[in-house]
């Protein structure tokens, strides 16, 4: 992980919740001792220390979705995230519960992780009326985190726009879950190294693989929709041909919608893609409104609430996490990375502390 990122700076790793845990819920079969599916939860918190030993950061942010937090984006789209199909257990243990049973074991899972995590020394946020991904593209921009290498982990492709190499800001790189394929292993295997399930998104190997720069990575979006939040694209259009018919989005300079419509009523008639384009309007300009998160759709009061939580000094309860996991029949598991990792955040909490108040005591 380390040759993706700076070394000597400070690593702020931003997780998309729900996203994550949504991947354990489905993906993880592990059943407690108590006979309850808990993949979801014990999932979320292997992958936590999985993820934190790849990184090694100095400070952790999960954001969750608000209650209502697409309402918003729904009035702007009646039919956004509409026609998802409803995530299900893993198919291993999933004939263990009846449907309603499923979706009560998928509450109180997603509910118990919250709980572990307010015993550690992570910050969690979750405002009502607002989705994760605003929050983190806030979060991610915080003057307090200038000069952090921040790391946001999801596998939205909503987050690439938010990926940048910043002399002051710093580094925002994406660590992004992939499942393992036959092929990865084998190739990992032939070049003697342990198989990688997860890839980090740089500005450099985002530019190499796409063609656009990531300042411009939205206006790319807008054009090839997300079929995940049921936001149709211009017919035809992808990102590659996005970048081949507008090389100069490759470029470290922000442009706009109007750019691009400019750009095609310059080559009408050259190629289907620009009529297309400019016959679609309606559909980019409302994807850019649902897609962009250079201006998070934040109230002035959520963004004083997240500055708060921010600022709320960390707590670790390693005796109620190690009794929450008998109750809740986690079984046997290895959690020494993840205590460890606690400890170093509460003892780094202590040592700013102490700094402050000689910095205090010398003003006075």
């Amino acid at each position: 992980m380390t040759e993706h990122l700076v070394k000597k700076q400070k690593r702020l790793l931003i997780i998309d919740g729900l996203n994550i845990y949504m991947r354990s819920y489905i993906a993880n079969p592990s059943i407690s001792t108590n006979g309850d599916p808990i993949g979801g939860c014990k999932g979320f918190l292997m992958s936590l220390q999985k993820i934190a030993r790849n990184v090694n950061p100095d400070r952790i942010v999960v954001v969750w979705d608000g209650n209502g937090g697409s309402a918003r984006k729904r009035k702007l789209c009646p039919g956004y995230k509409g026609g998802r199909k409803p995530v299900r257990l893993n198919r291993a243990v999933r004939d263990l519960l009846t449907e309603a049973q499923e979706q009560a074991n998928k509450a109180w899972q997603y509910t118990n992780t919250v709980d572990y995590l307010d015993l550690m020394p992570v910050t969690q946020i979750c405002i009502n009326g607002f989705e994760a991904d605003d929050i983190i593209s806030y979060v991610n921009s915080m003057s307090c985190f200038h000069g952090y290498t921040r790391i946001i982990v999801s596998t939205d492709k909503d987050f690439y726009q938010c990926v940048s190499n910043d002399a002051i800001a710093g580094q925002t790189a994406i660590y992004r879950p992939k499942q393992l394929t036959k092929k990865a292993k084998e190739a990992a295997k032939e070049a003697g190294l342990p198989p990688r399930d997860y890839e980090v998104i740089t500005e450099k190997n985002l530019i190499e693989s796409t063609g656009i720069h990531p300042s411009n990575f939205v206006i790319a979006r807008t054009m090839e929709g997300d079929k995940s939040d049921n936001l149709p694209g211009i017919p035809g259009v992808g990102l590659k041909t996005v970048a081949k018919k507008f090389p100069f989005l490759r470029e470290d300079n922000e442009y706009y919608l109007q750019d691009i419509y400019e750009e095609c009523e310059k080559n009408l008639g050259k190629a289907k893609i620009y009529d297309t384009i400019l016959e679609n309007k309606s559909i980019t300009d409302l994807n850019y409104q649902m897609m962009q998160l250079a201006a998070p759709n934040l109230s002035a009061q959520a963004g004083r609430q997240i500055q708060s939580r921010i600022k709320s000094p960390l707590q670790f309860n390693k005796t109620a996490i190690a009794a929450s996991m008998i109750a809740d029949g986690f079984g046997t598991g290895n959690w020494d990375e993840l205590y460890a990792m606690c400890r170093r955040f509460i003892s780094a909490q202590k040592t700013t502390n102490t700094k402050r108040t000689t910095n205090t005591c010398k003003k006075i």
